[in-house]
């Protein structure tokens, strides 16, 4: 057992030092783990209801509560959830909806796209209401469809249909907000290049509908106009839409807001937004986008979007934009760690998405601004712990680059080493103490001049707030120089030669140091 002790000696205060900077570390991205996205919110919750694919959920706000409609395999699931995040009444129809798309539903009645012909469930048997059909949207009181060419609505009750408009170009998308019977169409035309247009339809009691041009312009084949919204104020129209281009460079995503006035034949103009966070970090490539508007009528909108939810890790998580002058403001709403989509509105005081939990598996998670939720998300995890724990190991494989680094203030000792054994092997024999002090003053000079390029922005912007103090630079290398000492002091063995002891220390103090502030340097 002696025997044993004094082989494991050497390794004694590297481990526990190993452990305790493990530990530190796991507890500080604990931490942040467990961060509010933003004050007042809470951190995002699991909602008790299952987990399905990548589908396009539909929403629908009754009696204080959001329905949520979810197609699956040969079946919608159907639950509740309350704006304190509860969830109820779940239940399965066995009615096959494809998704992604939209479908109107209100009781045990469906209505929806597939193989191109139009669906009405009556919550016993599917009945065909009509052929080549290419699309729907609606919203509790309207239902519009299009062909390729014919705009069309159905009756809902009687689900006969009617011919609203047939037009020349053809139909790629339709539009409609959640209380309007006004709507708007997407079409394309392609002669000698590819044009879109868009339509808008106002709702008139007497002659049905006014269409207003929209837009007519050329778009590139790597670029697609979609996603349209808008508000209706009076006679005033604002429009939204995403704008989505392909280039050599990659994917980009970004959103166009545009105002004009009915009737009065003024040329509209669409304006790129510009999305913020509150440290003035543009976010890009918005997508997923839910439109919405506030007490004043005012437009607010959800997006997901790959960003930074905290210093150090990034994710693609919700954000609410609202308008602030020139630039739309964003608060972080979602704090999973995985990819996001379809963010909605569960009242004023929640929101809730799907979140990825698995390849092309995904969960529903919530967050609100209510103080029992608050309380209840501070709650510690398992998934906590989980992350905290990776996120350290991966910092720890990062600090791997910084230990390659220690070549520089290495070299020079083990060059003066060398030069000694062959001119003076005596000194070396006789463990001169000069020749030992004159390389530990190499090693440890030259690596408090080199470290000083390395103590950057970078690091005293995502290291912890204990290891970026006032001469940290100077202060850390010189006490983890004297603790490595310690540690040889302690775990060096008799028979161990000058420069074993040397090489020990060498290694220790790299060890110590790649540990502390390797993970920050790079």
């Amino acid at each position: 057992m002696k025997k044993f002790a004094i082989k494991i000696k050497p390794l004694l205060i590297p481990f526990i030092f190993f452990v305790l900077i493990f530990s530190a570390f796991t507890m500080k991205n604990l931490e942040i783990e467990l961060m509010l996205p933003d004050e007042g919110w809470s951190r995002s919750l699991p909602l008790a209801t299952e987990s399905v694919g990548e589908v396009k959920p539909v929403f629908q706000e009754k009696n204080g509560a959001q329905h949520v409609y979810v197609p699956k395999d040969n079946e919608v699931l159907s639950f509740k959830v309350t704006d304190n995040l509860q969830v109820t009444d779940k239940k399965t129809v066995p009615v096959s909806i494809p998704s992604p798309q939209n479908f109107w539903v209100n009781g045990n009645d469906y209505v929806f796209v597939k193989n191109k012909q139009l669906i009405h469930y009556d919550g016993k048997k599917e009945n065909i209401l009509d052929q080549d059909v290419m699309g729907i949207d609606s919203n509790q009181n309207n239902i519009i469809y299009f062909k390729e060419n014919e705009i069309l609505k159905v009756n809902i009750g009687t689900w006969d249909v009617k011919s609203i408009d047939i037009v020349d170009e053809r139909l790629k998308s339709i539009a409609l907000n959640s209380q309007s019977d006004s709507f708007m169409t997407t079409g394309i035309t392609s002669a000698q290049s590819k044009n879109v247009k868009v339509i808008f339809y106002e709702a008139d009691s007497r002659s049905g509908y006014r269409t207003h041009l929209i837009l007519n312009k050329d778009e590139a084949l790597n670029e697609s106009h979609f996603g349209f919204y808008f508000i209706e104020n009076g006679k005033d129209l604002t429009i939204y839409y995403s704008f989505f281009k392909n280039s050599s460079g990659g994917k980009s995503y970004s959103v166009y807001q545009g105002t004009n006035q009915l009737g009065t034949n003024k040329e509209w103009k669409f304006n790129k937004m510009t999305f913020m966070d509150k440290n003035g970090v543009k976010l890009a490539n918005p997508k997923y986008i839910e439109y919405g508007v506030d007490e004043n009528n005012s437009a607010k909108i959800l997006f997901t979007t790959r960003a930074l939810k905290s210093n150090e890790k990034e994710a693609v998580n919700v954000y609410e934009a609202r308008p602030d002058g020139d630039v739309w403001m964003t608060e972080l709403r979602s704090t999973t760690n995985h990819q996001s989509i379809y963010a909605h509105w569960l009242g004023d005081e929640s929101i809730m998405w799907m979140n990825m939990i698995g390849n092309k598996e995904f969960s529903f998670s919530a967050a609100s601004t209510k103080q029992d939720v608050i309380e209840k998300s501070q709650a510690v995890t398992k998934e906590d712990f989980k992350q905290a724990a990776s996120a350290t190991i991966l910092s720890l494989f990062q600090a791997m680059i910084f230990a390659m680094s220690s070549i520089y203030w290495i070299a020079p000792s083990v060059l003066f080493t060398v030069v000694i054994y062959m001119t003076k092997i005596k000194l070396m024999e006789d463990e001169d103490k000069r020749v030992m002090y004159t390389i530990l003053a190499l090693f440890l000079g030259v690596q408090v001049i080199f470290i000083q390029k390395l103590f950057n922005t970078h690091y005293y912007m995502y290291a912890p707030d204990f290891l970026t103090f006032s001469g940290s630079s100077f202060a850390i290398p010189i006490a983890l120089a004297f603790f490595s000492g310690a540690a040889v002091w302690f775990g060096k063995k008799q028979d161990w030669s000058m420069l074993t002891s040397i090489c020990y220390f060498a290694v220790l103090n790299t060890f110590f140091l790649s540990l502390v502030v390797g993970p920050y340097m790079f």
